[in-house]
């Protein structure tokens, strides 16, 4: 009988989630006049709206890169310290500006690939800058808020010293954009030991900040490592740690020496960082290599990565290998297969990845994922969504198989192909020539370039539920590049642009346009609504004040909640901030089941007719 409870009820969502109505609500965009030197699109370079996050109030996080001539975002001028900067903004749920920090100097090497959110207003990043500021020239040090910089380097290169630091953790208030702390990661070090490659951090349900760091000779950490003089920056090898941090800023416990050797593409925004606590795994998902480059070297307890685009999972505990898959087109380390995406499924321990396989029209071997082949009638570069079991095994693929023309060659801009959770469905955003999802075509007119394109999957089965694009102009390459999913189910998308986007009066929003005279993309972001207008939030009180009761807890199965006043919904985040459970209510007393969820701390927000009530709730 709970079977079949469980059945009706996962039919019901997912019906639920087919059945929504998106429009667009509003774009905008931001960026310099200039960018990156050379032709086309740089995804490690060229500016795009890296990441994004949403809280419980439906504000949204944006990670950019932004060079120095007339930056604007939404029109406004904004801060730049004279090169390319990593900017931070936020925006309500209307895409009203609530405050931009621009991190940089007057250098392009500045790389931050992700942000995360915890649960009481504080926003993590790794940021990877060099600092050219010396005494008595007119560059500004490396800055990471108003009032915190580095200090002016000693011009000789060979001295150790603090100012020749280039990793960071940092923290930032989501309220105001302002710097909580900063944490540098390495010691004093010079030109011969002052590289470092860093990942992308990740918080857990007991919001600790996961790391991997991979550092040159010397101590680092606050004293806590010492790597050997082998690692200098003669070698293309980085000593690789595991490093935990809570969210003061104090490391926890000792760091640990991973089983990686190599190198990897973490700064670039090639390779994916993700931990699931449930089976005490660490994965990492992406490409050993660089568009054009295969000189990188990857491997992981001795054995090396072959081929470009793979995924790894090891234990998070002794890092012993779990499982490796590796897409295989026929050409051994072939650079024109990449995994971009990677998601865990919010209740199950499934992962979802995405990204793209290489098919040449003179080999008819169809590229493989482990002992998974893909099947397409087309030829060029084929994009893919792909869900997995926590032991590698394939549950479902679907990639691209037709193109609206008849055409029989794809093409896809080397950009990122993010992924997003939505309910019952997952979302992959994207840039598209011509293509067809399941029974949705996207039609444009002979040789036009990408324009952006948004795919929705039943996340169980992998049938299309639907697409949604975004006309551009004409031959410009136009792509989504970052998604997430706030509290009511709309979907904020980011991306960059060349020209103009929404040119269309089927996109429902007036055409944007990058900035005058630009001569690089710039970026843009946008909300795909499941209504015309942005829903006001109630005011947050407390359960007492709002007259809700929330019992038992701890929980083992069912939490009831009473009210004096009707509730409208409730939505249940882990302590990493990740939607749940969610679902509509119509009494004052009501139960949530919570059964399937792992032990650990959980949030539960609940709306009623005059307020809006979040309690922490632990599940045993």
């Amino acid at each position: 009988m709970k079977k079949n409870i469980y059945l009706v009820t996962a039919v019901l969502f997912s019906l639920l989630y087919q059945s929504q109505t998106y429009t667009y609500q509003w774009a905008k965009t931001g960026g310099a006049t200039n960018g990156s030197s050379g032709s086309g699109f740089n995804q490690q370079l060229d500016e795009q709206v890296l990441d994004m996050a949403t809280d419980s109030n439906n504000n949204t996080y944006y990670l950019v890169p932004m060079y120095q001539n007339t930056p604007l975002l939404a029109g406004q001028s904004i801060t730049n310290y004279g090169g390319k900067n990593i900017v931070l903004f936020s925006t309500d749920c209307q895409g009203n500006i609530r405050w931009s920090r621009a991190i940089g100097s007057a250098t392009t090497s500045a790389f931050s690939q992700k942000i995360v959110l915890d649960n009481n207003g504080g926003l993590y990043l790794t940021f990877f800058g060099t600092n050219p500021a010396t005494t008595g020239q007119p560059d500004l040090p490396l800055r990471f808020d108003d009032n915190n910089a580095m200090p002016y380097r000693n011009p000789d290169p060979f001295l150790a010293e603090p100012a020749k630091r280039n990793s960071f953790l940092l923290k930032y208030n989501t309220a105001n954009g302002n710097l909580v702390w900063r944490r540098d990661l390495q010691g004093d070090v010079s030109i011969q030991n002052n590289n470092c490659d860093i990942g992308t951090p990740l918080i857990d349900s007991q919001s600790t900040i996961h790391l991997i760091c991979g550092f040159k000779f010397g101590t680092h950490l606050n004293g806590l490592i010492t790597v050997p003089s082998s690692f200098d920056s003669s070698t293309p090898n980085f000593q690789y740690y595991l490093v935990k941090y809570d969210t003061s800023g104090n490391i926890v416990g000792n760091p640990s020496l991973l089983p990686i050797t190599g190198s990897t593409t973490f700064q670039g925004g090639y390779l994916n960082f993700m931990y699931d606590e449930t089976n005490s795994r660490y994965y990492l998902a992406g490409s050993k290599n660089y568009p054009g480059n295969s000189g990188l070297n990857f491997s992981y307890n001795g054995t090396a990565i072959i081929q470009n685009a793979f995924v790894l999972a090891f234990n998070s505990t002794n890092f012993a290998e779990s499982w490796r898959k590796e897409i295989n087109n026929g050409t051994a380390g072939s650079p024109s297969d990449y995994i971009f995406g990677l998601k865990k499924d919010p209740t199950t321990s499934d992962l979802y990845i995405s990204g793209r396989f290489f098919k040449g029209g003179n080999n008819p071997t169809l590229a493989s994922f482990g002992t998974y082949s893909f099947t397409t009638p087309l030829i060029g570069q084929i994009s893919f969504a792909m869900k997995l079991s926590n032991s590698g095994n394939v549950i479902w693929c679907n990639n691209l198989t037709a193109l609206s023309d008849g055409s029989s060659d794809a093409f896809i801009v080397n950009a990122r192909m993010p992924l997003a959770i939505n309910g019952n469905e997952l979302l992959f955003a994207k840039g598209s020539i011509q293509e067809v999802w399941g029974n949705y075509s996207m039609t444009r007119p002979a040789n036009d370039r990408t324009d952006p394109l948004l795919v929705r999957f039943n996340k169980d089965t992998g049938v299309v539920n639907g697409t949604y694009e975004v006309q551009g102009s004409y031959g410009q390459e136009d792509h989504f590049t970052a998604v997430a999913v706030d509290n009511d189910n709309n979907i904020m998308l980011g991306g960059f642009i060349n020209s103009q986007l929404f040119t269309s009066a089927n996109d429902n929003v007036p055409t944007i346009s990058n900035a005058a005279g630009s001569s690089k993309t710039d970026f843009f972001f946008a909300k795909l609504a499941t209504s015309a207008t942005c829903s006001a939030l109630s005011v947050e009180e407390t359960a007492i004040e709002a007259g809700l009761q929330f019992y038992p807890n701890p929980v083992q199965d069912l939490l009831t909640i009473k009210s004096k006043n009707k509730l409208e919904s409730y939505e249940v985040y882990s302590s990493a901030g990740q939607t749940v459970l969610r679902g509509g209510l119509g009494s004052t007393n009501t139960q949530i089941n919570m059964s399937a969820l792992t032990a650990g701390v959980y949030y539960v927000k609940v709306k009623t007719e005059k307020a809006v009530v979040t309690e922490k709730i632990l599940k045993k």
